[in-house]
């Protein structure tokens, strides 16, 4: 094994992997799980598929169907629906918006309710918001997720 290569454990077996290997790409190496992956655990602890490995790690996948799961795409819904309430509503201040037991919420601060009408904008909007992501008309792909200080995160996503 070179300096470049890691060993990791997957699938209750070993392997090795080159250095800037991805939980995702690590994972997509395991062929029928017959699992829809949305994040991994990586040594007990939940990280995204962009997570790149370190020698000796444990990964195990976590299935959307699962609690952890739920949680992960309730959570990245949330930050969806923020997002296209801001471009459809720019004088809307957002409010919090975590995920629940059997979906997610977010509280606007706006000059009048949604209307019916508002809400099939804003769920269009996240459609399309989505297939952005995804790089395809009709799909979906892991959305990247970005970490930063307040301040400059605070400009961001303002």
């Amino acid at each position: 094994m070179s300096s470049q290569q890691l060993r990791i454990t997957l699938a209750g077996s070993e392997h090795v992997v080159e250095a800037g290997t991805t939980a995702g790409a690590a994972l997509d190496e395991q062929p029928g799980s017959g699992l829809n992956v949305i994040a991994a655990r990586v040594n007990g602890e939940l990280r995204d598929l962009a997570y790149q490995l370190a020698d000796g790690d444990l990964i195990e996948p976590v299935d959307i169907a699962s609690e952890d799961g739920r949680y992960i795409l309730r959570h990245s819904a949330a930050h969806v629906m923020a997002q296209a309430v801001q471009e459809l509503y720019p004088q809307a201040k957002l409010g919090i918006g975590p995920p629940v037991e059997n979906g997610f919420y977010y509280d606007f601060d706006v000059d009048r309710p949604f209307t019916p009408e508002d809400l099939k904008a804003i769920e269009a909007r996240m459609r399309q918001i989505v297939r952005q992501a995804s790089g395809s008309p009709g799909g979906w792909s892991p959305m990247s997720r970005r970490v930063g200080s307040l301040p400059p995160s605070r400009t961001s996503w303002s």
